[in-house]
Parts: structure tokens; sequence; C-alpha cells
């Protein structure tokens, strides 16, 4: 039977949206393509009718859950206040919801140890979504210093976002874990009080 060009990119969706949510619960090493082929009611053989390699899914899954990232970070910047861009995309990504479900969370928080390790396909794809991430914080710390902010680049916030979550889910006190993301809100936030002093809360996504 020949499917159509929907039906085969439905499929490879599947399998995308699929390793996506695997590869951040588990590891990318521990996730096989027959029991992850298997997840879906489909064949092993079935997979490299969409990918040459597991890499190449590596990088799909990369590229399209950072662009997912991307685009909440985009919602938050034109939700903020004047000024506030930076910290409102701080608030909704060092949440306690975020942390504690990093199965559907950012891939650089849940994975970059593991990338770091994969061929250069995989980085690669990794490295274009970074630099898309960066942008858009990019232009947030550009209004947000428009509107009367201190400095914070876009490479300084993102290191600080995802070191906290990584470190607060990898520890075993819940109050460091709590600290951890307080603390990291906080640094975002004192370059946000010019003219609006009481910007550092804590909030949920």
């Amino acid at each position: 039977m020949r499917y159509s060009k929907q039906h085969k990119a439905a499929i490879r969706q599947q399998i995308v949206d699929m390793a996506a949510l695997r590869f951040r619960s588990e590891g990318i090493a521990a996730v096989g393509i027959a029991n992850l082929m298997a997840d879906l009611g489909l064949t092993h053989g079935g997979f490299y009718w969409h990918f040459k390699d597991k890499e190449e899914l590596v990088g799909q899954v990369c590229l399209q859950a950072m662009q997912h990232m991307d685009e909440q970070w985009q919602q938050q910047r034109e939700q903020a206040a004047p000024g506030l861009q930076r910290l409102q995309v701080a608030q909704h990504y060092l949440s306690i919801l975020h942390r504690d479900f990093p199965d559907t969370g950012c891939i650089a928080a849940a994975l970059a140890g593991e990338l770091s390790r994969q061929g250069r396909q995989a980085r690669q794809a990794f490295t274009v979504g970074l630099n898309q991430q960066l942008a858009t914080l990019a232009v947030a710390s550009q209004q947000d210093e428009a509107a009367g902010a201190a400095a914070l680049s876009a490479e300084a916030q993102l290191c600080l976002m995802v070191g906290a979550v990584l470190l607060s889910r990898s520890v075993t006190d819940p109050e460091l874990s709590n600290r951890l993301l307080s603390q990291a809100e906080s640094l975002v936030g004192k370059h946000a009080e010019t003219g609006h002093p009481d910007s550092g809360s804590q909030q949920s996504p």
C-alpha cells in the first residue's frame, strides 16, 4: 500500500513527538529505535522510511523542541510590561512546574550533557535552535534597556536559566532546589528594577 505525503508526514511527526518525550524523560542513549517504534505500534524497519538514523531523529527533536520553547518565550515577551520582558521569560522558565515536568520542558536543560557527546548533525541542529532562542532573548534585552532596565545579555540569561533548572532537578534537597530557581529569577529581576521595584516576585507560567 502506498501512503500519501500527508500520512507519511503525520507518522514522521508522531515519531518525533514520542522521541522528544522519551529522550527528555529517559535520556537519548536509553531509548532504542525498536522500542520507540513499538510504542507507536510501528515496525523497527519503518523508522528508516522517515529518518536516515537515530542522529537525524535527535537533531529533529532538538530543533522542534527548541522552536516550541522559543515560541513560548516570544509569547511571554508580548505579554510583559515595559522593561520586564526578560523577567517574564525567566519567571516562566524558572517555575516549579517546569522543574518538575522535564519530559515536556526545555530540551537544553534535559539533554545538553548528552548532546555534547552526539554527532555533528545533532549538535548542529541544537546550535540552530539555541541561536534562535538567543535572538529572542536579545530582542527582550534591547526592549528592556530601551525602557530603562539595566543590561543583561541574552547569553548570560540563557546560561543562568538553563543552569538553574538543571541543578534544581539534580539535588535531593527541596529547599535548595527551590532556592536555586528563586535566586536565578532574582538575579534577572535585579536587572529590571529600574522603575519597577516590585518586579522580582515569583510567578508560575
